[in-house]
């Protein structure tokens, strides 16, 4: 004769030892997407710099698709002003480049390469 919960706790053994099991049959999968989505989530945009905010860190540029508004800290490398983030402000109307990377809604730049505008020919 089998006791009442013999059945109920050879199922639970077997739930639990496949519910032990599982983080470890899926945790290669997990740590080998990592990479490639980090490469995935880093953007470029060219345009003009239109506007510089310091007291929000933002600058917005004019791209061939529209407007393009982008966060900055003393991490992002700011390359073409001779201040870094200060000297922004002076450069408006310059083409920049901007490599950035997607934090939520925010378009956080990570670089930022300034080319002075061109002095016309005279």
């Amino acid at each position: 004769m089998h006791h009442p919960y013999t059945r109920t706790l050879g199922i639970a053994l077997v739930v639990g030892a496949l519910l032990a099991w599982t983080p470890f049959a899926f945790a290669g999968q997990t740590a080998a997407a990592r990479p490639a989505q980090a490469a995935q989530t880093t953007s470029t945009a060219h345009g003009e710099l239109v506007s510089v905010d310091a007291k929000t860190s933002t600058v917005a540029i004019k791209t061939s698709v529209g407007n393009m508004d982008f966060r900055y800290d003393n991490q992002t490398k700011i390359t073409g002003s001779q201040s870094g983030a200060a000297g922004l402000a002076t450069m408006t109307g310059s083409q920049v480049t901007v490599q950035y990377r997607k934090e939520g809604s925010t378009n956080f730049a990570t670089s930022i390469d300034v080319r002075a505008p061109e002095k016309p020919a005279r």
